[in-house]
């Protein structure tokens, strides 16, 4: 039986450091072994909520190809720092 660990939601608002979601992120895909990118996008699209849940699908259909370290250099682009961009989706 495969157990399974619920990311913690993120949502791009507040003190939410994208460093500290990706950190969780990684350590989860590490112990539960996944590997398959299209796996983790998965995952990772379960714990987007709010602005970075319409970033996420805005990004995705404009990028469908893009890997994992991508997706992570660009919403810690999009997210870091003291006040995030607003996008108008």
């Amino acid at each position: 039986m495969v157990s399974t660990i619920k990311l913690s939601v993120f949502k791009g608002v507040g003190n939410k450091d994208p460093d500290q979601f990706w950190f969780v992120v990684k350590a989860v895909w590490e112990a539960q072994g996944v590997t398959d990118d299209n796996i983790k996008k998965a995952t990772l699209v379960s714990a987007l909520q709010d602005r970075t849940l319409m970033w996420y699908i805005k990004h995705s259909n404009d990028n469908p190809n893009v890997g994992i370290m991508d997706i992570q250099a660009m919403l810690n682009r999009e997210f870091s720092g003291p006040k995030s961009k607003t996008i108008d989706y």
